[in-house]
């Protein structure tokens, strides 16, 4: 029920708030709470504490502190309010109810706000004033009822000084009081759309006081952070209420030079088979392809290298490892203005050996170099020949691959360019001496070339002496009649350990899965019963994701495929790693990275950057279908709408930024207009030339 006239004065003796108000229906609601608070106005009739708002009067009082509210002959109804800190604007609410145990009725227009005045005992400083002679005459004191007993005592002249006095002292404690007009925590809340207007905020009359305050005062930090993330979510909040989460779509416009990143992604596998799922990257050292490597020394400290493209060129790159401590930052192997892609590293006694390629965009030529750790110490960039006197420098060489058996000696793989064809040779060091003067070539299979086109794995198996070399890598195989050839994953066994003894078994192949799928990057894994575990990437669900095998050392018989990770994103490259706890597999992926701000609590910010831009695999059916979505990652054209006008509708572009709402109701007609109200009010809040598209989620 809506009060009339409801108005609050403040008490020309200071300290004091009178208030009153009609009731429309008497008979039908006859009582009434009044509850007071500062700052805000009260929202309960039964405020929980005092800092929610204390009860000042009440048709039935409950409390000694509680007035009763009194009803003139006009039919009009009173308050009082008193012992009030002055120059204070206080804030009353008041709740009429019917019956016992009452029932209130909160309606917002039966609120009222005053500011309460000090006494400054004005009328007393003019009686001072006066001269002696008016003090000696004003000495006629009245007993009348109508009279209040504190001025009884005064004479004539003084109490007809109050009149003016008591205006006075109304005045000053308003002039006073405009110091705090600025204030916003102190203003009465009836200035506060001045102040907002004053600074260009649109404030909202729906919300609360201290809402109201909040924003006012919060206006210039937004207004500095104009364009923010956690500023356009926190606009939605304050304006509906809503949790939202934005997204820009500049990294969905498709753009011909911007190629899948992969940064470097690592998951553990339990002694119970349970992988883990990442929550954020190994490492933003990205690739767009080639297998990362890793080595364990003899202090047990495992090494990680790769390349990544680091100030306009490719460098190699590594990481330590140790059980129970984790890994350490990033560092550098190689800083040049050359390319240094596929390291592979061993360990031979107490020295480290890393190989790499490296090409010279110079003379167009792919050479192997290598670098030394030992006693903790690097050693220079030396060229392969440094190390092997058979790898003479006008040969290219590349994809080095690099294993030790069980004697400790190094076994070294590379492709070689004969010809025109690249060729697989390999040879085996000692430590001081190389097994043959001119490396071994890979022998053909059955009369065939054994076509080496992908970087090999090698393997050397600690128990099986029979086959102690195992050696995958992917190479093209023609399907059907149209010309198709799609990547296949190979592997051949060594059957001794002498290196210019031929005895490789014949090749043989991953059973394949559809026609149209492909499969490439090998790795494996000598598991604990001596079998071999491979991993792989391979489309055959649509995407490139990581899939793994068991092989039969004995019968050579293939496991069921499984898929190892489940995601939309591209992952490719795998390389499992053996832990006392399990295992470890490290991968690349273009999966989008997740930030929480340390300033924006509130805010999770996800970096897409990563996704690159690749046409669309139609058998890709889990990344179509987040099309729209808030996680859509897939790159399109730029939507220019139907005849250059855009609407909701056209979000796939570099200027426009997505709101995806969560509402708290299903009401259609509540969403399009908390969503048109949003559409006007975020223009304050985003940069000229961005656009806002509202979705719900």
């Amino acid at each position: 029920m809506r009060l009339l006239n409801l108005v609050a004065l403040p008490h020309p003796s200071g300290n004091r708030i009178d208030l009153s108000w009609h009731n429309p229906a008497p008979t039908q609601v006859p009582g009434a709470r009044v509850v007071r608070r500062a700052h805000t106005h009260p929202l309960s009739p039964t405020p929980p504490s005092s800092q929610h708002g204390v009860v000042v009067a009440d048709t039935n009082p409950t409390s000694p502190t509680q007035s009763r509210i009194q009803v003139r002959a006009d039919g009009s109804y009173t308050a009082t309010d008193t012992g009030l800190k002055g120059e204070t604007v206080y804030y009353y609410s008041l709740f009429p109810y019917a019956g016992n145990p009452p029932t209130y009725h909160i309606d917002r227009h039966n609120r009222v706000a005053a500011m309460a005045t000090a006494p400054y005992n004005i009328a007393g400083q003019m009686a001072d004033l006066l001269p002696t002679l008016y003090h000696r005459y004003d000495t006629l004191l009245t007993s009348a009822a109508n009279v209040a007993p504190a001025d009884r005592q005064k004479g004539q002249l003084r109490r007809f000084l109050d009149l003016p006095g008591s205006q006075l002292d109304l005045l000053y404690s308003f002039a006073r009081a405009m110091r705090d007009l600025h204030d916003v925590e102190k203003v009465d809340s009836r200035l506060l759309a001045l102040l907002a207007q004053w600074i260009g905020w649109r404030i909202d009359q729906r919300l609360e006081t201290d809402t109201q305050r909040n924003d006012v005062r919060d206006a210039p930090h937004l207004y500095q952070s104009i364009g923010l993330i956690p500023t356009v979510e926190a606009t939605v909040k304050r304006l509906v209420g809503w949790e939202s989460r934005t997204k820009e779509f500049m990294h969905n416009v498709f753009r011909s030079n911007q190629p899948e990143r992969l940064n470097l992604w690592v998951r553990e596998q339990d002694t119970a088979g349970a992988w883990s799922t990442p929550t954020a990257p190994l490492s933003l050292d990205f690739a767009y392809e080639g297998r990362p490597t890793a080595v364990r020394d003899q202090s047990g400290i495992l090494w990680l290298f790769y390349h990544t493209l680091r100030k306009g060129h490719w460098d190699i790159w590594y990481k330590t490892f140790r059980e129970g401590q984790g890994w350490t930052p990033s560092e550098p192997l190689t800083d040049r203005a050359f390319i240094d892609k596929y390291p592979t590293a061993v360990p031979q006694g107490t020295t480290l050996r890393v190989f790499w390629s490296t090409y010279n965009e110079a003379d167009q030529f792919w050479r192997i170099n290598f670098r030394t750790h030992t006693n903790g110490q690097w050693s220079s960039v030396l060229p392969l020949s440094a190390l092997a006197p058979f790898a003479t420098p006008n040969v290219q060489r590349r994809q080095p691959w690099a294993v030790v058996d069980n004697a400790g000696m190094l076994w070294l793989f590379w492709l070689e360019l004969v010809g025109a064809q690249w060729q697989l040779r390999y040879n085996r060091y000692d430590g001081t001496n190389w097994a043959s003067t001119i490396p071994a070539t890979f022998p053909l299979n059955a009369g065939a070339d054994p076509r080496v086109e992908g970087p090999p794995f090698v393997m050397f198996h600690p128990t099986d002496t029979a086959q102690p070399l195992w050696i995958f890598w992917a190479r093209s195989e023609p399907v059907g009649t149209a010309g198709q050839r799609p990547w296949r994953i190979v592997y051949r066994v060594k059957a001794s350990l002498t290196p210019n003894l031929a005895d490789w078994s014949a090749i043989r192949a991953l059973p394949p899965g559809a026609p149209d799928t492909q499969d490439r990057e090998p790795a494996v894994l000598v598991k604990a019963n001596g079998d071999i575990e491979l991993f792989w990437s391979s489309n055959r669900n649509g995407s490139w994701s990581i899939w793994r095998a068991t092989l039969n050392r004995a019968t050579h018989a293939w496991g069921p495929a499984e898929m190892l990770i489940t995601s939309p994103y591209t992952q490719s490259d795998p390389l499992p790693i053996s832990l006392t706890t399990g295992t470890m597999l490290v991968y690349h992926a273009n999966e989008s990275v997740k930030y929480t701000s340390s300033v924006y609590g509130a805010t999770e910010t996800v970096d897409r950057r990563y996704a690159g831009s690749t046409t669309i695999d139609i058998r890709h059916t889990a990344k179509r279908a987040l099309w729209g979505t808030f996680g859509d990652f897939q790159t399109f054209t730029s939507d220019t709408g139907h005849h250059g006008e855009r609407t909701n509708t056209n979000q796939y572009a570099r200027e426009t930024v997505g709101l995806y709402l969560t509402p708290d109701t299903t009401d259609q007609t509540v969403i399009q207009r908390n969503q048109n109200l949003l559409r006007h009010a975020l223009r304050e809040f985003l940069p000229a030339q961005v656009r806002a598209v509202l979705r719900t989620e």
